[in-house]
């Protein structure tokens, strides 16, 4: 990357964080870490929940205010009418679980943003190591290029997007996790270059992404959630939600719910689904495989 550093403008940059009612519980020890942790961010922050407002000193941040048939339609519709209110050229994502734990890097946003400026074909910078067939890129260090027909191409992990490029590859019918796992085949046929920080530099915005955030299938992550509450000393029951397992392991999803989600992503991308439902059970066979002869 080149060494001419430019500020982050609020002219160039909007932040999103993805949300919904149901979760208002986190956006006060997520914004309370935000607010620490990049203090003199001035970047409109739009926050994609439905009808439900927040505030926090020293942020700008804006909700959607939906009306209440607008309140029931699907997370990628959400996501593209959160996109509409963007008016700058790049926009970073990000989920309201990941609370952050270090200052964020504004040294290495500021260079991303400068590289999408200087080339147009650059979609997105992931701030996390994305697995698979990647190219390391000496031109941009501690980044490395996604394989073009990677798993996992979208991805909810912390990043810097070219916002038409964001609003290009989301669909209005898709959920988080379908538009990471069937919606990533719209970007097959794209000659558009994803990046993804290299795994030992996954130092822009750092949270626990080993445990995959602060909140686990609704309920709370304890380890992640109380070093917070306690730094900033925010009243929260976690009774009220709950407190997940910390194991990876814990909890499967029922056949309804893989039947549902198969469904889902065909009516996202069309026959492309069954690209990924080959590749799960290939997985499956090959895991089976490997016991089998042990």
């Amino acid at each position: 990357m080149s060494d001419n550093t430019h500020p982050i403008s609020k002219h160039d940059c909007t932040v999103i964080i993805n949300s919904c009612d149901s979760y208002e519980d986190v956006w006060l020890p997520f914004f309370s870490a935000f607010k620490d942790m990049w203090p003199d961010c001035d970047c409109k922050i739009i926050l994609n929940t439905e009808h439900k407002s927040f505030s926090f000193e020293g942020l700008q941040i804006v909700t959607l205010n939906l009306s209440p048939a607008e309140g029931k339609k699907p997370w990628g519709w959400r996501l593209r009418k959160s996109l509409s209110l963007v008016d700058t050229e790049f926009v970073v994502s990000l989920f309201d679980d990941f609370i952050l734990e270090a200052p964020v890097n504004k040294e290495k946003l500021a260079l991303c943003i400068q590289e999408m400026k200087n080339n147009t074909k650059i979609s997105v910078f992931y701030f996390n190591n994305i697995p698979g067939i990647n190219t390391p890129e000496p031109k941009y260090d501690g980044f490395e290029l996604i394989g073009q027909r990677n798993d996992y191409r979208l991805n909810s992990a912390p990043a810097i997007w070219k916002t038409q490029k964001l609003l290009r590859f989301t669909g209005e019918l898709d959920s988080p996790w379908a538009w990471e796992f069937f919606g990533s085949a719209r970007t097959y046929h794209s000659s558009d270059q994803f990046y993804c920080a290299q795994g030992e530099k996954e130092n822009t915005f750092i949270y626990n992404y080993k445990l995959g955030g602060a909140i686990r299938r609704g309920k709370w992550v304890s380890s992640v959630i109380t070093p917070v509450i306690k730094k900033y000393n925010i009243p929260l029951d976690l009774e009220q939600r709950g407190v997940a397992s910390e194991s990876l392991s814990d909890g499967k999803y029922s056949l309804k719910w893989k039947l549902d989600f198969f469904l889902l992503g065909f009516k996202m991308i069309g026959f492309d689904a069954f690209i990924f439902l080959y590749r799960v059970l290939v997985k499956k066979l090959s895991k089976r495989f490997k016991r089998y002869i042990a």
